[in-house]
């Protein structure tokens, strides 16, 4: 059957390159396939299994959906996704203004012109992946997150290969804590994912009543209300999942080497010295805690290239 075709344009500039870069970093990303001008990923909306192949130029998103033409319905689903994802309708012109004459970062207002803060889009799998990644580095928490979801999630198969999506609440109706143990999660871990599981089930949380909150304050009360949710992974799903530009992930070790590293500050301690650094990007602090990961990880593949040579 005949592929399909979507533009999702974006409002400013989009380094699709630099995204592309930074959903590889040469990690195991079990629910993305990463080629050197795309990616691939599948979905499953509605039942319906999707395999997305996306492109992207200064205009936007060019998305092939794999040998088969879908309902009006399901290409609104999907170019919400994919918007969503990358923060296409977020102008960063302003952004940009501010970064410029930050002094020592002003760097990144060219450098990184046009990445975009890649979000994740569901709530439960932002929360999830918030608990797999707690006191672990990067390199395990993605081998953990490959064997929750071959594990309890759905796939896709597509010209003979397998493509992963995220186990959907209802994957975890009946799974034990107990069994969460064989994929080398903790038992507290274990635990609070299933906690947050039944707290989605029951209609106690969900990515719209957070989204309908008034106050930022009342959306983090909410999500720490929630057994496992602590105050890093509620800071860390409003600014990845709820696009609440204000969160702040603070007392994050990435966040802290790196302003460490900028000499913004000396001591990771230094609590006052962070928020004054924070207070010249009024509404733009998600963007610049996630400008400041990507220097540590672009750094960090540098010094490893060299040490290879």
């Amino acid at each position: 059957m005949q592929n399909q075709h979507l533009i999702i344009p974006v409002n400013g500039p989009l380094n699709f390159k630099e995204c592309l870069w930074f959903l590889d970093r040469g990690y195991d990303d079990c629910l993305i396939r990463i080629y050197d001008d795309h990616f691939r990923k599948a979905l499953i909306v509605e039942n319906e299994k999707i395999i997305l192949d996306v492109f992207g130029d200064t205009e936007g998103l060019k998305v092939t959906i794999a040998g088969k033409v879908l309902e009006e319905e399901t290409i609104v689903y999907i170019k919400k996704y994919l918007a969503e994802w990358f923060d296409l309708e977020n102008n960063l012109e302003n952004y940009y203004a501010i970064v410029s004459s930050s002094g020592k970062l002003n760097y990144m207002s060219t450098a990184f012109y046009g990445l975009r803060l890649i979000g994740i889009p569901d709530l439960f799998e932002a929360i999830v992946w918030c608990i797999i990644g707690q006191q672990i580095n990067l390199t395990f928490a993605y081998k953990i997150k490959r064997r929750l979801v071959e594990e309890y999630g759905r796939c896709v198969v597509y010209q003979g290969d397998t493509y992963y999506v995220f186990p959907s609440l209802q994957d975890f109706i009946a799974v034990n804590p107990q069994d969460l143990l064989k994929i080398q999660l903790s038992k507290s871990k274990a635990n609070y994912i299933i906690e947050v599981a039944k707290a989605f089930l029951e209609g106690r949380i969900s990515k719209k009543i957070v989204a309908g909150l008034p106050s930022f304050e009342l959306k983090q009360q909410l999500l720490m209300s929630v057994k496992g949710i602590g105050l890093w992974t509620a800071n860390y799903v409003l600014m990845k999942c709820l696009r609440v530009h204000n969160s702040i992930p603070y007392g994050d070790a990435g966040l802290l080497n790196a302003l460490v590293k900028f000499h913004i500050i000396e001591d990771k301690k230094d609590l006052v010295g962070t928020k004054q650094f924070f207070r010249q990007f009024k509404d733009w602090e998600s963007y610049i805690v996630f400008y400041l990961w990507h220097s540590l990880s672009k750094d960090a593949k540098i010094n490893s290239a060299h040490h290879e040579k």
